[in-house]
């Protein structure tokens, strides 16, 4: 996620370079061939390059505010597991902390630290590419090679290790299925196990599970986020007419150049203007269409996505502050304003 004030015309400039250039050269290469050709009928009417735009603009504004959609679904759903992760510790350091047991420091200590598992989990399966997504994409390949996410610098067989005993450690990755639904499913168990022993009554019982059940149904929510792109054919016309509308923009702003530099009789020099009107009304649109399609992924990775990093380690320092341990985790800094 982006904290900066805003992005440089220079950070958009080199992230757009190699559509720019093509523009630049389509546009040239379209001036040259009606300078030298005087081909007129290879000319397009203004208003049929109008209609074109306006059905670009149409649909690239309905498909930006669906992708913007998809950022703040995913941002809130990280906020609610925030929220949930809080309120279920509290629960647990209020109940199970207080059992007339000698185990229960240790109890607890398990129940956090399956819970920092399960967040790992569902990081590393979040931060996996997909087909559809835009890591692959030379701009953003060279910009995550400087910038990487933590996820890409570790594993999560690493992180599962340092939080669950080698036995559930095991059987975790042991799994075919989602590993995060077994963690929590362990957590499951321990909260029967209490209520088998009589350590807690129903209503306990009913209070600490009914977080697990927020966690997996906030875990669902961000999985379908991620495992459903947004709308391909919506997607695949916005990029076809956008493709459709640079092609014709030399071909309908020549005409125009060469008007406003014949009353003076430089039509030749001014012709040349296309380019410039080709480049400049071209670049507005597909960076439009390219800005929608970098946001409708929010766990990728990219600079414009939700922090899931952040939020993780920042969960797991309050809640080891809880459990009064002393950690030397720091929380996660922007790098260059961007946080992961």
């Amino acid at each position: 996620m982006h904290l900066g004030r805003m992005y440089s015309l220079k950070e958009y400039l080199v992230w757009m370079r190699r559509e720019t250039v093509f523009l630049f050269l389509w546009s040239a290469l379209v001036t040259a061939l009606l300078e030298i050709t005087h081909w007129q009928f290879l000319e397009i009417p203004g208003v049929a390059l109008s209609i074109v735009g306006v059905a670009v603009a149409i649909i690239l504004g309905f498909k930006n505010e669906e992708c913007h959609s998809r950022v703040n679904e995913a941002l809130t759903t990280w906020e609610q597991i925030t929220s949930a992760s809080r309120v279920w510790a509290n629960k647990s350091l209020t109940i199970v902390g207080q059992l007339k047991s000698a185990q229960a420091a240790a109890l607890l200590r398990t129940l956090f630290y399956r819970h920092f598992a399960w967040l790992a989990a569902l990081r590393f399966s979040l931060r996996a590419r997909k087909p559809w997504e835009n890591t692959f994409e030379a701009g953003n390949a060279r910009y995550l090679a400087a910038l990487p996410t933590p996820e890409s610098q570790s594993n999560l067989d690493d992180e599962l290790r340092g939080y669950l005993s080698e036995a559930e450690f095991e059987k975790t990755i042991g799994q075919h299925g989602d590993k995060g639904i077994f963690i929590l499913g362990l957590q499951y168990k321990t909260f029967d196990q209490l209520l088998h022993e009589e350590l807690i009554l129903d209503s306990i019982y009913v209070r600490l599970t009914d977080a697990l059940d927020d966690f997996v149904r906030l875990q669902e929510t961000a999985k379908r986020i991620k495992e459903y792109p947004y709308a391909r054919n919506y997607y695949s016309i916005a990029l076809i007419l956008v493709k459709l509308f640079i092609g014709m923009l030399p071909l309908s702003l020549y005409s125009s150049a060469v008007d406003l530099g014949r009353p003076i009789g430089a039509e030749h020099w001014t012709a040349w203007l296309t380019v410039v009107f080709s480049v400049i009304l071209g670049w507005i649109f597909m960076t439009l269409e390219k800005v929608g399609e970098n946001s409708s992924n929010p766990f990728e990775g990219g600079p414009n996505d939700v922090p899931i990093s952040a939020i993780s380690r920042s969960i797991e320092i309050e809640m080891r502050g809880m459990l009064g341990e002393h950690t030397e985790l720091k929380p996660i800094e922007p790098r260059y304003n961007i946080l992961f």
